[in-house]
């Protein structure tokens, strides 16, 4: 079995994004990023790297996620300073702490519940880190002068069906709603189709299905996704923090959005099988 590249079940060219307003608005900053350890934060850090901020601190909440971090930051060749921080975004004292230590000029808020069955049978749970977490970020945010505040969203706040996309909604009003009150801080959302690759997307699921010898289940032959790599949601977040004003909610052209049956069945050939 070969490696597959997500890139080959893309359908498309990944879409590279404007430089020069990225390294404008990171370059010599202190950037937040809370869930740094996830599978966008992760990369979110590595790409922050590139345009020289001066301090990124990296909140997540999974001890072992820290522990990566830390070995990433006695390994980048980079002057930039890699704090990581553990804590959680619940915890309003611990957050006031971290915003009162470090001063986050640039705040990235990708950490959240995203499993939708998971939130389905735990909506609370949900509701307090998606949106109580959010608004807690927010009212620091502003009260610590950070100049942008970038919230990473869901196409599932679209018209939302289920507690996931419910949840992201409400964060993306809380975020315009505070956009509009605060004068220092410009507050905006982008929203994602679906991450390929990401922790609990569905081609780490197919994979191992594959890797067990089958069957690779498909939920609905008829089920349509928009998909992006890793690397494109990445910086998606950092050109939105570039070119945001404040207020928007920030949409990447994804292309043609692709069949569910059609990708399980291209990731089967692609690893050698019928």
């Amino acid at each position: 079995i070969r490696d597959v590249s997500y890139i080959d079940l893309l359908g498309r060219k990944e879409v590279k994004l404007d430089m020069n307003s990225i390294e404008k608005l990171l370059h010599g900053k202190r950037v937040l990023i809370t869930g740094a350890g996830g599978s966008i934060g992760s990369e979110l850090v590595q790409q922050c790297l590139a345009f020289g901020p001066s301090e990124i601190i990296c909140l997540d909440n999974n001890e072992e996620k820290i522990f990566d971090i830390m070995t990433l930051s006695t390994m980048a060749k980079s002057t930039t300073i890699i704090k990581p921080v553990l804590g959680n975004i619940n915890e309003k004292n611990q957050m006031e702490k971290v915003f009162n230590e470090n001063r986050p000029q640039i705040v990235f808020h990708a950490a959240a519940y995203k499993h939708v069955p998971i939130q389905e049978t735990h909506p609370w749970t949900a509701v307090r880190t998606n949106v109580g977490g959010t608004l807690g970020l927010l009212e620091l945010a502003d009260k610590y002068n950070a100049e942008k505040f970038v919230l990473v969203s869901t196409d599932k706040a679209v018209n939302p069906v289920n507690v996931m996309g419910a949840t992201k909604r409400l964060a993306e009003i809380l975020i315009q709603s505070m956009n509009a009150k605060s004068d220092t801080t410009e507050f905006l959302a982008v929203r994602f189709g679906n991450v390929m690759g990401s922790s609990g997307s569905a081609i780490p699921i197919f994979e191992k299905q594959i890797k067990n010898g089958g069957p690779v289940t498909v939920t609905h032959p008829e089920m349509t996704r928009y998909f992006m790599s890793i690397q494109e949601a990445s910086q998606l977040i950092l050109q939105s923090g570039a070119i945001g004003k404040g207020g928007e909610i920030i949409l990447l052209e994804m292309g043609k959005p692709i069949k569910i049956d059609q990708l399980a069945r291209d990731l089967i050939k692609l690893s050698g099988f019928e």
